[in-house]
Formats: structure tokens, sequence, C-alpha cells
């Protein structure tokens, strides 16, 4: 039982303490967690997030002091659109000892948020071919260590306009960035979070997943997502079972960026 993507307060879209996410961690049976607060990078490069990692740090020392022998608690980042400015991620990295990093893309551009698009408007087709570029780009030139929720742009087309996309057409380009990924030692992400959503699925899905399986990879890690604390592990038994059908016999977990595969 692992859930590795939660947001707290000190991310802009999170509202909990970190020692709420640990009990709530704990209340559901999890082993390990990974508190992976949001830190988006900008093309232009004089915007900058305000993450408080300091502050969050020194509370993530204090959870491990609170909850040792109850709950593992790691120190991660969800690092969006790093390729938009490599070299302040970099510097991020270098000065703060993350454990795990997730790599995601929110944003094609500084003011095209992929969450506020108005899908009846715009097919959700047009936007994933863009998407899936702009992730491969990332996974040739940036540091992570699990590429984020790849499916991201369907959570919300599919809450606006209720269909789900072929995968067909982008299967060469997936192919593409997964054989990217596996060069570089990367993982994906299973994000849970659209499982008790509407979306009623996993980001990415079973058959995605299959394609990740017969393109060699093998480091996979699973997370909720959550952004309050009623979503911390919600999904996680799905996660695993939908890692099994697609033939993973592990998942994976990080210390100080090192990864260990876990029997499932």
């Amino acid at each position: 039982m692992f859930d590795y993507h939660m947001h707290s307060k000190y991310s802009i879209d999170g509202c909990e303490e970190i020692n709420v996410l640990c009990a709530e961690g704990i209340k559901k049976g999890l082993k390990e967690i990974a508190i992976t607060d949001h830190y988006d990078l900008y093309q232009n490069h004089n915007k900058k997030d305000n993450t408080d990692f300091e502050a969050l740090y020194k509370d993530i020392l204090e959870a491990r002091k609170k909850y040792e022998g109850k709950i593992q608690i790691k120190y991660g980042v969800e690092l969006g659109q790093s390729h938009f400015n490599n070299a302040l991620a970099n510097k991020l990295i270098a000065t703060q000892p993350f454990d795990f990093i997730i790599g995601s893309v929110h944003n094609l551009s500084d003011n095209f948020d992929m969450g506020l698009c108005d899908y009846n408007k715009i097919s959700i087709e047009e936007i994933y071919s863009d998407y899936v570029a702009a992730l491969i780009e990332m996974a040739k030139v940036s540091d992570f260590d699990s590429m984020g929720h790849i499916t991201y742009p369907v959570r919300y087309a599919f809450a606006q306009i209720g269909k789900y996309p072929d995968w067909t057409p982008f299967k060469e380009q997936i192919e593409c960035l997964y054989k990217e990924l596996i060069k570089r030692d990367k993982g994906i992400e299973i994000n849970c979070s659209g499982c008790q959503k509407v979306l009623k699925r996993t980001m990415p899905d079973l058959e995605l997943a299959i394609l990740y399986k017969e393109c060699g990879g093998k480091i996979l890690t699973i997370g909720c997502d959550s952004h309050s604390k009623e979503h911390v592990g919600l999904g996680i038994n799905y996660g695993l079972n939908l890692a099994k059908q697609a033939g993973f016999s592990e998942i994976t977990t990080y210390t100080q960026r090192k990864p260990t595969f876990v029997k499932i």
C-alpha cells in the first residue's frame, strides 16, 4: 500500500497539513506515502513558483519523528513543465533532498492550461498530439523519476463531453515516449485520481499500461493525486490490480532518488 502522489497546503491547489495527510494514510492502511507538492516552471523565466520548500521539509521531518514506525514519509515534488526552464528545475533539485520526483505537463504554454480548456470547442485529439509531444520533449531533457498522469487532458475532456478518446492514432507517438523514458531509466505513474471521479479510469488506462509493458517498461509508481485528505489512498487497490492485469509483478518506491522494486 503505497501512495506516491499527494498535495498538501504547500501546493497552490492543496489545503492539508502534512500531519493530516500522514494520519489519513495510517487510517487507510498505507505503508508509505510521498508528499509531492507542485513546483511549476514557466517559459517566462522571470516568473517563479513560490512553494515554501524550507517549511515543507521541516514539516516532513517533524512528521517522520511523530509517526515513526507507523508510516514511511518520502519527500517528493511534482515538477510541472520542467523543460520550460531546466536550469531552474535543476537548481531546485540540487538544493533539496528529494526522495522522489514526478515529471508532469499541465500547460502547453504559460497561458494554455489543459485543465481550463473548453473541450466543446477544441477536440481532445487536437490537444493530445501536442501534449504527448511535450511529454517527449520533457522526457528527453528533464530530470525526474516517474512521469505523471500521461493521459492528463482526458480528466477534463471526459467530464465535459463524456467521450473517451481512441488511442490508436497516437500509438506510435506514445511508443516513442515510452522508449525515451525507458532509455533514461524513468518510469510512468498509474494515477488513480480518476477512479473516484466521473472518468472511472486510471491515467493511463489498462490499454496504455499494457503498451508500456510491451515496450519494455519496468518502473511503475502508483499515486492518488489527492488534494484533500478524503482522497488519500483512494483507488490504490484499483491501480494495483490494473498493474497486475497489464503484466507487472512489481511497483517502484524511491529513497533519495534510488528505486526499489516491491512485489505486488
